[in-house]
């Protein structure tokens, strides 16, 4: 072949040859009838029409937007005004003479400024006025003529046309006509399909490429594309269809239209189709060929014979205690000691030690003097627990510490209180003064508090002058109060 094209024009809806005629709304005398969903039919350009682009590739010319003309015995100006309502629909699609194309359509509506007839040579819906078009500015319109390029699909739709604004859209049409002297046509199987009437191109410019993996439920799908749009892609699949549609099966959604690469779910050991489509506002306008993927068998998990128990708990000091347990097994990521006291069986969410050396059999956990806990230890595995030992209650000692309010008096600035007690015990998180001028009883819960450290024996609280107050001093534990003194009230000076 030399320099000539190899490459052929994939025509997706027909080839039309001089005197042809390509009718979407039914069938008439020489109509080619769109292929079937494994057909299509392939042109070849001659070189006289084909030019080199710096990519090495030769491509077919791109029509020029060389003003094209209403039919015989139509134009002028609107006929009436109004909205635009109604529907329009392509009927023919004929080669008037080489090179000029006659297009007709049917309209039932309100169509007062006529109709714009817009088109393109690139595959997508043609839109006005960004695309080529021609007016035909009479309602009573229904043809018009097109110069074309042979050897060149062209998607064409008619609108209604209103205030410089197409109002309304007709169906797609798509069209190519063959140069005078016929090359030869080959047919191809490939996978293509009709959606509300309208085929949908299989293009070989976008095409899976590779897929691996699946072991962990997910695999990884590459694919590469020539022609990106801008919403992206959808990964169409189906265990059932071997041409997955948009719309019909199941899809994975890939927004980013410079991805050439996604994770699919899928299935230990099962089969599935998947086609890649551009998608665009109004569905997919174009797909890969199918690729058949099947899953790996998904490993077969070891079961976990790690075991907990635990021996013992112990109080060790006051609000303290020791927990000990057994173990066998292999613990990476340590233990977890979970407990509650309201809780029965404690998780995560509940109090936790963190024990991270998986060879440690012990740990401090802390509570409230003379309350009860639910305690488990559980084997740690990076992010949950995944083996329990059974729960043990325990009960932490009462504490012995006693607390003697000695004083309250007032202080040398208005509304302060001094107080003076007499600790016995331990007292390693300190004291709170608690004073209320409501609650007889303060607690740690309804009352004002101040602090005191560990080994003070006296402490102020900065009151109001003129208010009459209960006060007395608790052991804090950390969370709260374990052992409260007396009570002194004490009204302090105007």
């Amino acid at each position: 072949m030399g320099k000539r094209l190899s490459m052929a024009v994939v025509i997706i809806v027909m080839l039309l040859s001089a005197g042809c005629e390509f009718n979407l709304t039914g069938t008439s005398q020489n109509t080619v009838q769109p292929p079937s969903d494994m057909e299509l039919a392939t042109l070849s350009a001659s070189d006289a029409q084909a030019t080199a682009t710096p990519d090495g590739i030769l491509r077919l010319p791109t029509p020029s937007r060389t003003p094209i003309q209403a039919a015989e015995g139509q134009g002028g100006v609107p006929e009436s005004s109004g909205s635009v309502s109604g529907n329009i629909s392509i009927k023919t699609i004929t080669e008037k003479s080489p090179g000029v194309a006659l297009i007709t359509w049917e309209a039932t509506g309100n169509f007062p400024s006529g109709f714009q007839i817009v088109w393109t040579d690139q595959q997508k819906q043609p839109v006005y006025p960004e695309d080529n078009s021609i007016s035909a500015l009479s309602s009573t319109a229904r043809s018009a003529v097109v110069n074309y390029t042979a050897d060149t699909i062209y998607y064409v739709r008619v609108c209604g046309f209103m205030a410089d604004k197409c109002e309304v859209y007709s169906d797609l049409g798509i069209f190519a006509f063959a140069p005078p002297t016929p090359t030869p046509t080959i047919t191809k199987t490939v996978p293509a399909i009709v959606v509300n009437g309208t085929s949908i191109p299989y293009d070989p410019s976008l095409k899976i490429t590779l897929m691996k993996g699946g072991e962990s439920g997910k695999a990884y799908m590459e694919w590469s594309d020539r022609h990106p749009t801008s919403l992206g892609y959808k990964i169409v699949y189906s265990t059932t269809n071997q041409t997955p549609v948009y719309g019909t099966d199941s899809v994975f959604y890939v927004s980013d239209s410079s991805a050439r690469s996604a994770f699919v779910d899928g299935s230990s050991s099962t089969t599935y189709y998947y086609r890649i489509c551009r998608y665009t506002s109004s569905g997919c306008s174009s797909y890969s060929a199918a690729y058949k993927y099947t899953f790996p068998v998904a490993p077969t998990a070891t079961p976990d014979s790690a075991s907990i128990t635990i021996s013992s708990i112990i109080d060790t000091v006051t609000g303290s205690a020791q927990v000990n347990w057994t173990a066998s097994g292999d613990f990476p990521y340590g233990f977890k000691i979970l407990y509650s006291k309201t809780t029965a069986l404690p998780t995560l969410s509940d109090s936790v030690v963190v024990v991270s050396d998986g060879s440690a059999r012990l740990g401090t956990i802390s509570g409230d003097p003379s309350a009860t806990y639910h305690v488990r230890v559980c084997k740690y595995n990076g992010s949950t627990c995944s083996i329990y030992s059974g729960v043990l209650d325990f009960t932490f000692a009462a504490d012995s510490s006693t607390i003697t309010l000695d004083s309250v008096v007032d202080g040398t600035s208005s509304g302060d209180m001094d107080l003076a007690w007499t600790p016995s015990g331990s007292f390693p998180n300190g004291f709170k003064m608690l004073y209320s001028t409501t609650e007889a009883t303060p607690t740690y819960e309804n009352a004002s508090m101040a602090s005191a450290d560990s080994s003070a024996t006296s402490g102020t609280i900065n009151g109001t002058a003129g208010t009459h107050y209960y006060v007395r001093v608790c052991k804090y534990t950390g969370s709260g109060c374990s052992v409260y003194s007396n009570i002194v009230e004490i009204t302090t000076a105007p």
